[in-house]
C-alpha cells in the first residue's frame, strides 16, 4: 500500500562520494555518471542523501557502464528502506529491552516527531530481528573459525 501522508521534508542534504575512483578491472578513472537521491528518516532528522554513482567509460573493459555506488550509503539505512538504522535500533531496543508493544512503540516515535505508521513499526521490527539473527550467525561462524 502506498503512503497516505506526505513525507516530512528533508532538514539537510548529505553528498556521498564513491570511494572507488578507478575501475577495478582496467584501472582507468571512472566518471560520475549520475546522481541518485535517497531520503532517510531518522530519530532526529530527515536527511536527503545525494549519491554520486560512477561508471567505467572504457568500452573494452568488462564492467563497462556497471554502476559503482558509494559504500557509505549502508551506514545510513538498509537498501530500499526509508527509515534509518537509528530508528531500527531504537524500535528493537524498546521491544526487547523495555518489552513495549508495537502500538506503544509507534506512539513514542510519533511523540518524538518521527512520521511512521504502526505497520512500518512492525516492518522495522522484522528488519531488526533479521539483523540480530545475521549478527548472531556471523558471530558463531567467527568463533568457530577462531
Amino acid at each position: 500500500m502506498s503512503r497516505r501522508t506526505q513525507r516530512a521534508p528533508a532538514t539537510r542534504t548529505e553528498i556521498l562520494e564513491c570511494v572507488q575512483q578507478q575501475c577495478p578491472a582496467c584501472g582507468k578513472v571512472m566518471w560520475n555518471a549520475y546522481d541518485n537521491y535517497h531520503t532517510v528518516t531518522g530519530l532526529e532528522e530527515v536527511v536527503q542523501l545525494r549519491l554520486k554513482v560512477r561508471r567505467c567509460v572504457n568500452a573494452d573493459c568488462a564492467p563497462y557502464h556497471v554502476p559503482y555506488r558509494t559504500d557509505e550509503e549502508g551506514r545510513w539505512a538498509l537498501p530500499h528502506h526509508e527509515f534509518g538504522l537509528d530508528v531500527v535500533a531504537q524500535i528493537g531496543s524498546w521491544r526487547y529491552q523495555e518489552h513495549r508493544t508495537v502500538p506503544e512503540i509507534h506512539q513514542r516515535l510519533v511523540e518524538q516527531g518521527v512520521a511512521i505508521s504502526e505497520r512500518s513499526v512492525t516492518n522495522q521490527l522484522a528488519r531488526y530481528d533479521e539483523l540480530v539473527a545475521l549478527s548472531l550467525r556471523h558471530s558463531a561462524h567467527l568463533r568457530q573459525r577462531l
